[in-house]
């Protein structure tokens, strides 16, 4: 794996900080193998020293809630509290882990209110995890930073034999099938979060019946018309370069504007809906999962899923991918807002021998594609900025670890 975090561009306020914070813990809770990727976006006066606050306490929270469990499972499992040896604590199971990490994420949220050394009144962080414990991944997100997989559809998957075998879902598994063969041989960008903005019709639902209003800038301004239509923009595949989404607003206030619907910190929203629950996916990685991606909307603002995957598999180890995907995103800032975000993202380059079975994919990071009442999918042919090749590869040392451990 590698990362980079790179400040923004903003002429106004040329040292503005960067806001930006990734976080790798290895071996979590003591756990040789385990471990924790995540990005964090701060936002507001005081958003770096809350992404900050976020980054260190968020890993120890998700450890000592996960030891808990796993103690308490041990002494149901032996009926003794006196063998106090980590090596026998059982792993968690998902439901167990998934809730380790909820409750981790309002906790962390909790204390991060309490901290008065920060003012998180109209300042916060979007935070996106991937946790490794068990052979499994489970994503949590809050806000409206990224993770996506980079999966290879193989020439052949065996769909026929999985018609075989469960006749009686035949015209479900066709449809798998065709999909499959569309893509067969490509590496297809599969999103492990979705955004959490107001441009989602649950969320907006959410945040309004907390008693939040939603409005764009433009719309509070009195410049545009009032609407509720913001069609059905697909984050990910869509790129939202007008720039005037709809945000969260207190009624009849002039904040926080948030253009997202979830985040630590920013206590005075939380009345009207902004809070640290995370979403929360758990799947397994398996020989087909070749890219791992977890980067802030300084990539994603101006980077389909695709355009960040075909990066990946234009480049020679994760390093190189991290310099590409921050260079091709920094370029369509300036190009299009004379501006740039900040920017982080952390890159892993996969190695799995899991092949699972037809009755075990709808564990695995292609079950999510199949999920979908349509194929949110973007084009998968190489784009602009994967095509690049004025890219000058300079000698320096390749910041890039391997996590053994992923595996079945």
């Amino acid at each position: 794996y590698a990362y980079r975090s790179q400040r923004g561009y903003n002429p106004d306020d040329p040292l503005k900080p960067n806001q930006d914070k990734y976080g790798i813990t290895l071996n979590l809770a003591g756990e040789e193998g385990d471990a924790i990727f995540a990005a964090y976006d701060g936002h507001g006066e005081e958003g770096h020293l809350c992404a900050t606050f976020v980054k260190k306490t968020l890993p120890q929270q998700i450890a000592k809630f996960v030891r808990q469990k796993r103690v308490q499972n041990y002494s149901t499992l032996v009926g003794t509290k006196k063998l106090w040896n980590p090596k026998m604590w059982p792993l968690l199971g998902k439901e167990d882990f998934e809730q380790c990490c909820k409750r981790a994420f309002l906790e962390t949220n909790k204390m991060l209110h309490d901290e008065k050394a920060i003012n998180d009144k109209l300042s916060g962080t979007t935070a996106a995890t991937v946790c490794f414990h068990g052979g499994r991944v489970t994503v949590c997100n809050v806000g409206d930073s990224r993770v996506i997989v980079g999966h290879r559809f193989p020439e052949n998957d065996g769909c026929t034999s999985i018609q075989e075998e469960k006749e009686e879902e035949k015209y479900e598994e066709e449809g798998d099938c065709e999909r499959n063969e569309a893509f067969a041989g490509q590496v297809i960008a599969i999103p492990l979060t979705k955004d959490q903005t107001p441009f989602r019709q649950d969320e907006r639902e959410r945040i309004r019946k907390a008693g939040g209003e939603i409005k764009s800038t433009s719309q509070m301004e009195g410049s545009s018309p009032m609407h509720d239509n913001w069609g059905d923009v697909v984050m990910g595949e869509e790129l939202d370069i007008e720039g005037d989404p709809p945000r969260v607003w207190v009624p009849g206030k002039s904040y926080p504007g948030c253009a997202f619907t979830r985040s630590f910190g920013d206590s005075a929203a939380e009345s009207i809906g902004i809070h640290s629950e995370p979403e929360v996916i758990t799947c397994d990685l398996t020989m087909n999962d070749e890219y791992l991606v977890i980067a802030t909307d300084g990539v994603f603002e101006l980077l389909t899923n695709q355009e960040v995957i075909n990066i990946c598999s234009a480049s020679l180890d994760p390093f190189e991918a991290c310099e590409m995907i921050t260079k091709s995103a920094y370029d369509n800032w300036i190009k299009h807002d004379n501006r740039s975000d900040d920017i982080t993202v952390i890159v892993c380059f996969l190695s799995s021998t899991y092949t699972p079975s037809p009755d075990e994919r709808h564990n695995t990071s292609e079950s999510l594609l199949a999920d979908n009442n349509k194929t949110n999918v973007s084009d998968p042919s190489p784009s602009p900025a994967a095509q690049r090749k004025s890219y000058v590869r300079q000698e320096t040392e390749v910041y890039a670890r391997t996590l053994s451990s992923v595996s079945a």
